[in-house]
């Protein structure tokens, strides 16, 4: 999808059944249907697809074809999968020695796990992501609520980005070299590489990162930084000590009415004394201002005073932001069968007129483009 968002033509080939991945739900009609799996059309967007059952000896000379123009090879599933077809593969890119071959498989190719099951939440498991995610532990420092998963398919994201990045690499390489390559991702080494500061501070600090809520997971517990504002929404904010944002907060104390004793020798004093009742001052100030406005206006007032306190929100919060609306970050992409457009998440980067990453077309119905793209292997 990454590929296919910067402007590469992505065919899908599938089994006449239709790829695994359209079963997945949630379906955009009442009942399972192939072709309105909201999953299957997020990550398809401008791909085409052709019906092709490469594992029939009988497809083997349109696969040669195929390869022969294609610049890039992408193989991805369980281990057991990809290892059955990958010397087909390999062989055509001897015959064409600028193709790249990339796979992707929960563990690698090699490797004692090679072979092992895994979903998404196993490789977050395995990882190490699901251990540093979770609520804060007790004062004795144990947990009595267990780790928690972020967002679904976070690993897979991973391997694909990793997958991406390796691949455009591999496109420049060839550039200079003429040479294709071989690339071999495992989405556990992926999603390893994405624990932050835990394997830094245990290899050089010998300490191990706790996991704590809403924030990242440190050596040791750092400061609560959710309160809830007057409209009930969770809001993401924090104060340093730093003499800028005390003044910042007492200047959004004052704006809705709130009496402090920041910025007054009775509370530098106190800070010179006890510098726990201090932040404790400061914490229970923050907590007041924020429970006196609805989350959005306490947004706007905080960050203009330079603040970066934000509301907690929802993903489809984020339709109606006049930010996103400004950078064109949803695309509207026309559904004929479903004669109506629908809203997709789109572009992360801009040179300040288009999009870097365009998404234009739904995804493909089951062997939309088979006849395409089978005339142009010179097959049909």
């Amino acid at each position: 999808m990454l590929l296919a968002g910067l402007g590469a033509e992505v065919i899908k080939l599938e089994p006449r059944e239709g790829s695994p991945s359209r079963g997945i739900g949630p379906f955009a009609s009442t009942a399972p249907d192939k072709e309105q799996s909201i999953f299957f059309w997020r990550y398809n967007l401008n791909k085409k697809s052709a019906v092709l059952d490469v594992d029939d000896p009988d497809a083997q000379p349109t696969l040669a074809a195929l390869a022969s123009k294609a610049d890039i090879v992408l193989l991805s599933g369980e281990f057991e999968t990809v290892e059955r077809r990958l010397p087909l593969w390999c062989k055509l890119a001897e015959e064409n020695p600028r193709l790249i071959v990339c796979t992707i498989t929960p563990f690698g190719l090699d490797g004692p796990y090679r072979a092992l099951k895994a979903t998404d939440l196993v490789q977050m498991a395995l990882g190490g992501i699901m251990a540093v995610c979770g609520y804060d532990p007790d004062k004795d420092g144990a947990y009595d609520t267990p780790p928690i998963a972020p967002a679904m398919w976070h690993s897979y994201h991973l391997g694909g980005e990793y997958a991406a990045v390796a691949m455009m690499a591999a496109i420049n390489f060839r550039e200079l070299s003429g040479e294709g390559q071989f690339i071999d991702v495992s989405v556990h080494e992926a999603v390893n590489t994405c624990t932050e500061v835990a394997i830094p501070s245990y290899v050089y600090a010998g300490q191990v990162v706790m996991r704590q809520t809403a924030r990242h997971a440190a050596p040791s517990v750092t400061h609560a930084r959710l309160t809830v504002s007057a409209d009930g929404v969770f809001m993401l904010a924090s104060l340093s000590p730093f003499e800028r944002e005390q003044r910042a907060v007492a200047e959004l104390a004052d704006q809705v009415g709130i009496g402090h004793v920041l910025g007054t020798p009775e509370f530098a004093q106190l800070e010179k004394e006890d510098r726990v009742a201090a932040a404790i001052y400061r914490q229970d100030l923050l907590e007041e201002i924020i429970a006196s406005l609805p989350a959005d206006e306490i947004f706007k007032r905080a960050q203009a005073v330079g603040l970066a306190w934000s509301p907690i929100r929802r993903p489809e919060d984020n339709l109606d932001d006049p930010h996103f609306a400004a950078r064109g970050s949803f695309a509207t992409i026309r559904h004929p069968e479903l004669g109506r457009d629908l809203r997709y998440p789109s572009t992360v980067a801009s040179d300040g007129h288009a999009p870097h990453f365009s998404y234009t077309r739904r995804a493909p119905r089951l062997g939309e483009h088979t006849d395409e793209v089978l005339k142009r292997a010179a097959i049909r």
